[in-house]
């Protein structure tokens, strides 16, 4: 009777690693993959602002043109 109480003890002790492991796996990928989210976010909003500063430099680049070309 001993020996069977033994083994289940063991197998609970083996499962109870595992699930650990496993929780601190997920863990660690799910940190990484926010860390990527957050920095990929930044990229978007740093390539987005420079879109934007391009785009109304350019606009205000052919208005200047148009101005010198009316005024002649």
């Amino acid at each position: 009777m001993r020996k069977i109480l033994s083994n289940r003890a063991q197998v609970s002790l083996e499962l109870a690693l595992l699930l650990a492991v496993v929780v601190v796996v997920a863990s660690a990928v799910g940190f990484y993959y926010l860390k990527s989210v957050v920095n990929g976010s930044n990229t978007a909003e740093i390539t987005s602002k420079n879109a934007t500063i391009t785009a109304k430099n350019k606009a205000l680049d052919n208005i200047y043109k148009a101005k010198r070309a009316l005024n002649g």
